[in-house]
């Protein structure tokens, strides 16, 4: 089935019978008549630009958290990987805290008032920013916010024990000794015989493919093998499961169809959660999170897939308004009520898919998953702003910064510093149009040219890191890596009665954030404690029960000796020898008269 090269298409299909959404594009001027708000192109650049981005030292590592007890015990299931943060770059961990609801107005001013005022150079402001908690919890509004200049990716999980499970994956991973293994580049497609995966096959797997492999030729793409494949007759989930299964860690790029809702709707909304944004195989099936849970998959690498809703469903469609619109004056083709029908609805939240945080938490899977929240369009690929134009190194590029071992966040920029351009030239023709007016001249917007840059930036605005920003591929294989543990401990599955404090280890400092009418008078604080993550919890019963608590606690504790003599900058050994002192000291006083 053919596409026209000039027309739009989305990646999602009916989660019942796998028929796509639409089964033809929209029409250019789609998105005429829109504006962008002064604020959307305000960017502030205070970091070290100058520096090597992936340098924490330079560039700090910080933790955006969901404000009250929620928050606090996200940040004691992250605690681990806080505080080997915070020995890499070498000084605290600033912690901010949020509100679950903002707009993206009250985002970008929160991020002027409490995340940079502008008042210092900023040297300490993190650039990498880890954003805990599902997007009913931290809006996505304020990760696309900060995503503008920063280095943000967000960890969103509906069990705790997967925050646990993700944590001892990256710790693991980081701390193997290095290999000098070089990591493959795959491209799956999955060729279901529709025209969305027809056309991102043609503008932009195949010709992708074909820059990255001349310049691998030329040793300027840092890949041991290139490897596009994806049955072109029956396209198969097995297929891509047998290329996935180990070696060294590996970027996979995927395009497919996401799921969205079936043709009568989702049942409920836990069922909606479970399936949406799923890997469409057409009549051949899928891939659901629930399949990729524990069964080893692209171990330790990182995994870029396009599709609908395959990072997750946001509250509302930044394409909601314009569908509407263009159905009411008759130039949308299809449906829109079955488009829009897998968006959160006013008693559902929004969501990160369960696909991702399958991966994300599964010990054997990767390390960091970017994926679009929303409807995923061929736009991204494609400019039609002034005649049809394949774009395929927008996503090449960000492959090539992967496989350089760049960290995850800096080779996500590859991507997003396009909707940074494409911000900019909106403007310009906004503020032309408004100079025109402001001296009498006939205003005649170029509907078409605005129509196709905003259907470009929506599109390449709703793409997201998930995992730890600073993760990068690891060198070496999966057998260099030490093996997982079972299951990492979690004290309590519940989170605490009161709020917890930050385990001290975490020297953090932290930013309570609050909506913006509200901004002038939040305060900036530094966090302290006197208890760890596992004193917080209710003491447990039954002899297997203590057993395991008592493990917990001691695992915790062993952790903040190694931090503390981080802090103090000694070893280990000689703070444990300094405590020894200090405790029979102690006691010899207790003997004194």
């Amino acid at each position: 089935m053919h596409s026209d090269a000039s027309d739009l298409n989305l990646l999602m299909v009916h989660a019942d019978d796998h028929a796509p959404m639409l089964t033809e594009g929209l029409p250019g001027d789609a998105a005429g008549g829109q504006r962008i708000t002064a604020d959307d192109s305000d960017a502030a650049h205070f970091w070290d630009e100058g520096g090597d981005p992936n340098d924490l030292e330079l560039q700090r590592w910080g933790v955006i958290a969901p404000q009250g007890p929620a928050g606090d015990r996200l940040l004691a299931l992250l605690e681990p990987l806080i505080a080997h943060r915070r020995e890499q770059q070498g000084d605290a961990v600033r912690i901010y805290r949020v509100p679950s609801r903002m707009t993206a107005d009250e985002a970008m001013r929160w991020k002027k008032r409490e995340f940079d005022s502008g008042a210092d150079l900023n040297i300490e402001v993190p650039r990498y920013q880890l954003i805990l908690g599902d997007l009913d919890q931290v809006p996505l509004e304020l990760q696309q916010v900060q995503a503008s200049d920063g280095y943000v990716g967000r960890l969103a999980f509906a069990a705790e024990d997967d925050y646990a499970a993700y944590v001892d994956k990256v710790l693991r991973w980081e701390k193997m000794s290095g290999g000098t293994d070089e990591s493959d580049a795959l491209f799956f497609t999955v060729h279901d015989g529709t025209a969305a995966t027809a056309v991102g096959h043609r503008a932009l797997v195949a010709p992708g493919v074909e820059v990255v492999k001349r310049r691998q030729a030329a040793g300027q793409y840092p890949a041991r093998n290139v490897v596009e494949f994806g049955d072109r007759v029956t396209p198969s989930p097995d297929e891509l499961l047998r290329r996935v299964v180990g070696g060294a860690p590996n970027v996979l790029f995927t395009l497919s169809h996401g799921e969205g809702a079936p043709r009568g709707g989702w049942r409920s909304p836990e069922e909606q959660r479970r399936r949406q944004g799923a890997m469409s195989f057409g009549r051949e099936g899928k891939l659901a999170g629930e399949e990729l849970r524990a069964r080893t998959f692209l171990p330790g690498g990182i995994w870029f897939m396009l599709a609908c809703y395959g990072a997750g469903t946001p509250g509302h469609s930044a394409y909601k308004h314009w569908l509407e619109a263009l159905a009411s004056a008759g130039q949308f083709r299809g449906k829109p009520e079955s488009v829009l029908a897998g968006l959160a609805g006013p008693d559902t939240r929004p969501f990160i898919a369960a696909l991702p945080q399958a991966v994300l938490a599964n010990p054997n899977g990767p390390l960091a998953f970017m994926g679009h929240v929303d409807l995923a369009w061929t736009y991204g690929f494609q400019d039609l702003d002034s005649g049809a134009t394949n774009r395929p190194a927008r996503y090449m590029a960000i492959t090539r910064s992967l496989l350089k071992r760049d960290r995850a966040g800096v080779s996500m920029r590859e991507l997003l510093r396009f909707f940074d351009q494409t911000n900019v030239e909106l403007t310009s023709l906004h503020d032309q149009e408004a100079r025109a007016r402001s001296m009498g001249q006939p205003v005649q917007p170029d509907v078409a040219r605005q129509s196709h840059l905003w259907m470009l930036r929506n599109d390449l605005a709703a793409y997201v890191l998930l995992g730890d920003p600073a993760v990068k591929l690891p060198l070496g294989g999966l057998s260099d890596a030490p093996p997982p543990r079972e299951r990492p401990v979690v004290v309590s599955t519940s989170p605490p009665t009161t709020a917890s404090p930050v385990a001290a280890s975490s020297a953090t400092v932290t930013a309570e954030a609050r909506p913006a009418a509200q901004a002038s008078t939040a305060q900036t604080s530094t966090a302290t404690a006197t208890t760890s993550a596992a004193e917080a919890q209710p003491a447990a019963s039954g002899p297997t029960l203590a057993l395991e608590e008592a493990v917990a606690r001691w695992l915790l504790a062993d952790l903040e000796i190694e931090a503390a003599a981080a802090r103090a900058g000694i070893p280990r050994a000689e703070l444990e020898r300094l405590g020894a002192l200090y405790r029979h000291s102690g006691r010899g006083a207790l003997r004194r008269p």
